[in-house]
């Protein structure tokens, strides 16, 4: 048996070196202990799985890293030992099957089966024996058998005997429950198991007390799987069948998810999923007539589970994880009566983000692509979107290596829709999307062959959706020029047309032909050479029936034809020999199979344990040169940059020699033409200062001039003044008497006002000559009287007239009088 641990390839990442220190140290102690068996090394093996089942970090177990794959395989070894730590060793696999990467290794790669097998006897204490099952219904799940394994016959018929026990109290009932659940996942897809447990038991008890099982509302699920199986292997299930299998399993996840029942959600998620997948039984499962009823009364409920916080959220994350894979299977049937309830399938997956995002996430773009061939959304759909959208397009912060590849199936579904791409166009950047990305291709890479698988799915999601967007954008256009210019996105697209899947094969196809993929790019993705340890081909399974059906050789058929013929022709002899001595021979023949099976059973063991230490080798050669490929391509790389540095540099400097020589030239020559610049300049000057002085001169002789000529207006101006002082004086007086005049003028109009007054009493006085008659009045002033009147009121209006014409005449006076008051006081001393 090879020692794979032998090989001490490990890398030596400083960052990474920390959290694998207690797998080293395991594997250090496993050594002692294959060398010695010493009691020391047992403990130490003990105490250092107790520190790896202890651990937080789930990262520790993926298993693309050589110190995972000696861990694993040193594991193998000691637990195969009869004096190694089991239980110690099934708490640490019990942690490392929550990591979903390391658990698919642990059931293919590693095969613990046969070693947990080996451990699982009616002595052990029940809760043992429910920690054993529990971690065997959880490496077991998707387990393939190809031949009639050495363990499987054991196993079986310890399981049987342990679901047909009457269950009588809790533990006997869990007990039950698990092994129903492992002997589902053992037969599930595997003919060989399956016709070893129809050996095993009888089939037909066997089957009603499973339906017994079923209708006691215990293990309905998983019941259902295993009753699908065994009439798999006979003639197929019938379309009641099918339906009654999808009752319960719709059934079973309303109540699951209420009672928050983890194991039954996964088992029925499970069936849903295997249901979906068999081309033979999905007629039936289209033609199921209850889902719309049964998801409205479902969906209420899990809108509730993702309200679930505190000591429950653990819990609820892992129920929250499986209801919404269920549901991703309901929606991918594409069935027009449940399409009522995508708006509220949408506000699921907006609110199930934080607990289970790369969940919600595939549902959202199972959603989505139900309307990839209408080419636009509901309106309905669209007003449920626009409140969660936005949190949906924002890339995963947290971990986007392992949530990523279901945030660009996102982006691919909402590219597909004219609605939603100019939502993409807004709120997705470029350079976000690429981060993604390579975050998904680095996390892969650290997960063997699921991981690859996962790499090659994340390049043709993230392919279709840039050539959805570069016609719309140039920067995706550049996007896309910068994706397929990477090394690891062109090997993983050549691994994909290389691979012997049709479907990946013609979505490659699919890309490359289409009309904005760069042509340049086309030579490289198909000419670009596929490392082994990369390449997906795959040699096709052998299943045992084509081993049974293979060709008789001509010169076996014809030995065949010469016994058949010596039998017949000595048949009449036959009945001449003894019934004993024919019992005696078929005993001894019976013996001689009996021991020709055990050595066939314990050399089938040892091929099978040989097999699994080769496959150990492989897994840790295989994480080995990934590893160091991976640090291949990092120094390529890097190499690569520093050579295209060193490049630039030296182009630098050339280019700042020549940028020297040409700027000592250039100061050189401006040095000249400043030197001649600053003798022009100075004779300038000098004739400059020349010209300014004298015109200084003149100006300062104009200047006395004019300050003599200005004392001269001074000396005028103040005789001016003083001239215009004596004439103010003298207007002033002029001003006093014409302001008596006016005194005058005034008390001449009051007089004659008064006399006025006195003349119209006079008038008035004489009014008693007026005679009357009837209604009429006449007055009658004597002729003298009235002459006399009228004479005097002439003279008075002339001598008004005149009045007025002389105090008009004033107030023109006294305002000239004013204004040149005023003008004399403006005037400068």
């Amino acid at each position: 048996m090879m020692e794979v641990d032998s090989v001490e390839t490990w890398s030596n990442n400083s960052g990474d070196n920390g959290k694998f220190v207690n797998l080293k140290a395991f594997v250090t102690a496993a050594r002692e202990f294959e060398a010695t068996h010493s009691e020391n090394s047992v403990n130490l093996m003990t105490r250092y799985l107790g520190l790896v089942a202890s651990s937080c970090d789930l990262s520790v177990f993926s298993p693309g890293r050589a110190e995972v794959c000696a861990f694993f395989s040193s594991l193998w070894r000691v637990m195969g030992d009869p004096r190694g730590p089991h239980w110690a060793g099934l708490a640490a696999l019990a942690r490392a099957a929550v990591e979903p990467n390391a658990r698919y290794a642990l059931t293919h790669t590693y095969k613990f089966m046969p070693i947990l097998a080996r451990l699982l006897s009616n002595t052990i204490s029940n809760e043992k024996k429910i920690k054993l099952l529990s971690v065997m219904q959880d490496i077991s799940y998707g387990i393939k058998i190809t031949w009639q394994e050495s363990y499987l016959p054991g196993l079986l018929k310890q399981l049987t005997e342990w679901i047909t026990q009457p269950m009588r109290d809790p533990h006997l009932r869990s007990i039950g429950h698990q092994s129903l659940t492992v002997l589902v996942n053992i037969c599930h897809g595997n003919l060989p198991a399956i016709h070893a447990l129809m050996r095993t038991v009888d089939t037909k008890d066997f089957v009603v007390h499973l339906i017994s099982l079923k209708d006691g509302g215990y293990g309905g699920v998983e019941v259902c799987r295993l009753l699908l199986c065994l009439s798999g292997a006979r003639a197929g299930p019938r379309h009641a069948d099918v339906h009654s299998y999808l009752c319960c399993t719709m059934r079973t996840f309303k109540k699951a998810v209420v009672s928050r029942n983890f194991s039954q959600l996964l088992h029925a998620q499970t069936l849903m999923s295997e249901l979906c997948a068999d081309a033979v039984l999905r007629p039936a499962v289209l033609a199921y007539p209850h889902y719309s009823t049964a998801l409205g009364e479902a969906l209420t409920d899990v809108e509730t589970l993702c309200g679930a916080g505190g000591d429950e959220l653990e819990v609820a994350a892992d129920c929250l994880t499986h209801a919404l894979k269920l549901l991703t299977h309901l929606v991918s049937l594409d069935l027009y009566s449940l399409r009522g309830h995508h708006c509220q399938l949408v506000r699921v997956c907006v609110l199930a983000s934080s607990m289970a995002l790369p969940e919600a996430l595939e549902l959202f773009a199972a959603v989505v692509t139900q309307y990839r061939d209408e080419g636009r959304l509901p309106q309905e759909l669209i007003s449920a979107l626009s409140d969660g959208l936005p949190g949906i397009l924002a890339p995963p912060a947290l971990d986007p290596g392992k949530a990523g590849l279901q945030w660009l199936r996102v982006i691919g579904a909402l590219c597909a829709s004219s609605d939603t791409q100019e939502q993409v166009l807004m709120k997705v950047a470029p350079d976000s999307f690429e981060d993604t990305l390579y975050s998904v291709l680095q996390c892969a890479a650290q997960n063997g062959e699921i991981g690859l698988e996962s790499s090659q799915q994340a390049v043709v999601v993230a392919c279709r959706a840039v050539l959805t967007l570069a016609p719309l954008s140039q920067e995706w256009e550049q996007a896309l020029a910068r994706m397929l210019a990477h090394h690891q996105v062109r090997k993983l697209l050549c691994a994909g047309l290389c691979s012997n899947k049709p479907t990946r094969r013609r979505q490659i196809l699919q890309l490359v032909k289409h009309h904005y993929f760069p042509s340049d790019q086309m030579n490289q993705v198909f000419g670009e050479s596929v490392s082994p340890n990369d390449s997906t081909h795959e040699a096709p399974p052998v299943s045992p029936d084509d081993a049974w059906s293979a060709p008789v050789s001509p010169a076996q058929e014809q030995a065949i034809d010469a016994l058949i013929e010596k039998l017949n022709a000595q048949k009449d002899k036959i009945t001449d020999v003894a019934t004993s001595s024919v019992m005696e021979l078929y005993g001894y023949k019976m013996t001689c199979l009996e021991q020709r099976l055990h050595s066939y059973t314990v050399a089938l063991q040892g091929a099978t344990e040989n097999i699994a230490s080769l496959q150990h080798a492989a897994a840790l050669l295989q994480a080995t040169g990934a590893a160091q490929q991976q640090v291949l391509y990092t120094t390529q790389l890097q190499n690569e940059k520093h050579m295209a540095t060193i490049d630039a540099q030296q182009k630098q400097l050339q280019d700042a020699e020549t940028a020297v020589r040409g700027l000592r030239a250039k100061l050189a020559a401006e040095r000249a033409e400043r030197a001649a610049a600053q003798h022009a300049l100075r004779l300038e000057l000098t004739q400059q200062m020349q010209t300014f002085e004298n015109e200084m001169k003149a100006r300062e002789k104009e200047n006395e001039e004019k300050l003599k000529q200005a004392q001269i207006d001074v000396q005028t101006l103040e005789k001016k003044l003083e001239k215009q002082a004596t004439k103010n004086t003298e207007l002033a007086g002029v001003l006093v008497k014409f302001e008596e005049r006016v005194k005058q003028r005034d008390k001449r109009l009051e007089d004659a006002h008064n006399a006025e007054v006195a003349m119209k009493k006079e008038v008035e006085h004489k009014e008693i000559h007026c005679h009357f008659y009837q209604s009429n009045v006449i007055i009658v002033f004597p002729p003298q009287t009235i002459k006399q009147l009228e004479k005097t009121v002439l003279e008075r209006e002339n001598r008004l007239y005149q009045v007025t014409t002389q105090l008009e005449e004033m107030k023109r006076v006294q305002e000239m009088v004013a204004k040149l008051m005023s003008k004399s006081n403006n005037a400068p001393s």
